[in-house]
């Protein structure tokens, strides 16, 4: 809508077509969006250089609550209120010619069609009124009821604005009597227009001949009692269409006061409604906070079983990496106390294959000592007879180096045998290493 104000190409202000379509659309908004869309409005048109359009903008009224409403109608259902604006105009008809034969059925009838079409657009205003968010004071049902009953005799101009949507108060009715005696179904006691004029475009008649003048004095009481009889028969009939009438109405009330019963008993169901879903709303806020404290709570608790989880978890691997320094010292120190071992299994078999060394000496040495005793005692066995007593020297000679050989020999086992026993020693001690080491 905006595009549509911007002037045109030349740099005028906009066309009156667009400035209308504009305003038209003033009064299809919300009722809230009113006032700051027409304030827009006549912003966008004095700055597109159209002043005197800015300022009738300006200058329109926001609709009332039951005006708007009106509007509504008039733009939701234009053929029901073309209907109305129809029937309003056949109710004036048949008000104007009730005096003819079987004019007032024809007026009855016309003022009952005209009432149905109101009752049922009556019928779709409450959803409106709850769309335009009614804010106002008293009951926007009654304002809204008049203007629509006030359009038989409403002005030209108000029915034209209702025509087109753009009501911004109540319509009023035009002449009271007319207004009323549309709703009772009776003629007007105004002269139609027509006749009205002809009357007082008429002169003064002249004054007749006296012998007219007599002839109308002798039929003056015959008139006169034809003229009060008519009025009496005329009375007598208003009394009856009166009388009618009121019942009429009453029962018209009595259904009104139906519907209206209806409508509050409907508005206690919604109110009564409303209140359920109020509380089934809060009752859902409430398990909803319920639930998010419990989810609150498990979170917590959760943190709290992951904190004592991850507690647990160092702790076990405190204990873990103590064991594994536990572990690497005692591997640590048995490797020493094997390094040691082996060190002194070492220096022991360095030792005994010392001693090895020095008693296979020493066995070689008696060895050959007792081989140069024997080549001795060959010698001197050889000699025996001459010397019997070397002989003899010699052969205790012999005997003490094989002890010492024997000795030597003997001593060579034992150490052989503790080199074993060392071995053997070692090897268990590599055993019980290599088990500790897996």
């Amino acid at each position: 809508m905006a595009s549509r104000t911007k002037g045109t190409r030349g740099g005028g202000p906009p066309p009156a077509a667009i400035v209308d379509d504009d305003v038209d659309d003033l009064y299809k908004k919300p009722l809230g969006d009113f006032t700051r869309a027409r304030d827009e409005l006549a912003k966008r048109l004095r700055q597109a250089g159209d002043k005197g359009a800015s300022d009738r903008v300006k200058a329109l009224r926001r609709p009332t609550a039951a005006a708007w409403t009106l509007n509504q109608l008039a733009r939701r259902y234009p053929q029901r209120m073309e209907a109305l604006l129809d029937a309003g105009e056949r109710l004036r008809e048949a008000q104007r010619g009730a005096l003819a034969p079987g004019g007032a059925q024809e007026l009855r009838e016309a003022g009952q069609k005209h009432r149905a079409i109101v009752n049922e657009l009556l019928r779709a205003a409450p959803s409106l009124f709850s769309e335009g968010g009614y804010s106002e004071k008293g009951n926007p049902m009654d304002r809204l009821r008049d203007s629509l009953l006030a359009t038989p005799t409403a002005s030209t101009s108000d029915l034209e604005l209702l025509a087109r949507g753009r009501v911004s108060g109540d319509i009023e009715p035009g002449d009271l009597s007319d207004m009323l005696g549309l709703l009772r179904g009776r003629p007007s006691e105004r002269p139609a227009d027509g006749e009205a004029k002809a009357d007082r475009g008429q002169k003064a008649p002249k004054a007749e001949a006296p012998k007219r003048k007599a002839s109308k004095a002798g039929d003056a009481p015959e008139k006169q009692r034809r003229a009060a009889e008519q009025r009496e028969r005329e009375e007598q009939r208003a009394a009856k269409e009166r009388e009618r009438e009121e019942q009429r109405a009453a029962k018209e009330r009595e259904r009104e006061e139906q519907r209206a019963a209806k409508e509050r008993e409907q508005q206690r169901s919604a109110k009564e409604r409303e209140r359920e879903e109020q509380r089934a709303a809060k009752e859902r806020e409430r398990e909803q906070q319920r639930s998010a404290k419990e989810r609150e709570r498990e979170e917590q608790r959760a943190a709290k079983e992951r904190e004592r989880k991850e507690q647990r978890a160092a702790k076990e691997r405190e204990h873990k990496a103590r064991l594994r320094a536990e572990e690497r010292e005692q591997k640590a120190q048995l490797a020493a106390e094997r390094r040691a071992r082996k060190e002194r299994l070492a220096a022991e078999q360095r030792e005994q294959k010392a001693q090895l060394a020095a008693a296979e000496k020493e066995r070689n040495q008696a060895s050959r000592e007792a081989a140069r005793a024997a080549k001795e005692a060959d010698r001197l066995t050889k000699e025996a007879a001459r010397m019997s007593r070397a002989a003899e020297k010699a052969e205790e000679a012999a005997r003490a180096a094989r002890k010492r050989a024997e000795e030597a020999e003997r001593r060579a086992a034992d150490a052989q045998q503790e080199a074993a026993d060392n071995a053997g020693r070692l090897d268990a001690a590599e055993d019980r290493l290599d088990r500790l080491g897996r």
